[in-house]
């Protein structure tokens, strides 16, 4: 019989160890996907992924509250922002435009349609820097290789062909000498036949 009770009583208390993680497991979570916190993000559109888990969004204003689901209030470089200040936001992705260079706040929150904070609060704060937008030129001139460059090169290489041309040129209209050495005879008369013989020296 104690072992019964002992049996019982260890699976009671298994089942209240378990109880919290699966209330955990299963709470809402929000999560700022980008911009990350630290990011510099070019131009003045800034757009914003959100990563929710656990809740469904829905655009129910003035809706009775319903578990598990309600949407997203974004805040801007509002320290102390209330429902009225916000951003509502039903999907996972929204775009901010015409933001100002530098840097910058954004805070948001899990809500139900009541605008009521869940329990626990899920809410996440990250902060960024929004920046011009590089020149296009810029690789280029900093590469050290840029139009006047080529056209120093061009101009050279013009140059050392035009030299080549002309080099060769010289040497083509020059005549080619012989030189060969004279050829001198001397006459004599054969004793026998009485014919002149020219003789090569």
């Amino acid at each position: 019989m104690k072992s019964l009770v002992r049996i019982f009583s260890l699976i009671i208390s298994l089942s209240l160890m378990a109880s919290p993680i699966v209330a955990q497991t299963n709470s809402a979570s929000l999560e700022i996907v980008t911009p990350t916190d630290g990011q510099v993000v070019y131009g003045t559109k800034i757009p914003i992924l959100f990563k929710v888990t656990n809740f469904t969004l829905v655009n129910k204003e003035g809706a009775k509250p319903t578990s598990g689901e309600g949407k997203i209030l974004l805040w801007l470089d509002d320290q102390n922002g209330n429902t009225d200040s916000s951003t509502k936001v039903y999907e996972e992705s929204f775009t901010y435009s015409d933001v100002a260079y530098g840097d910058h706040t954004l805070k948001a929150e899990l809500v139900t349609n009541d605008n009521k904070s869940l329990i626990p609060p899920q809410s996440t704060t990250i902060k960024f820097t929004s920046a011009v937008v590089p020149d296009a030129q810029e690789p280029a001139t900093s590469s050290g290789f840029d139009k006047n460059t080529a056209l120093v090169i061009f101009i050279v290489v013009g140059l050392v062909i035009v030299a080549a041309w002309w080099y060769t040129k010289d040497e083509e209209e020059e005549p080619v000498e012989k030189v060969s050495k004279p050829q001198t005879s001397t006459k004599k008369k054969s004793a026998k036949s009485g014919r002149t013989v020219k003789r090569k020296s």
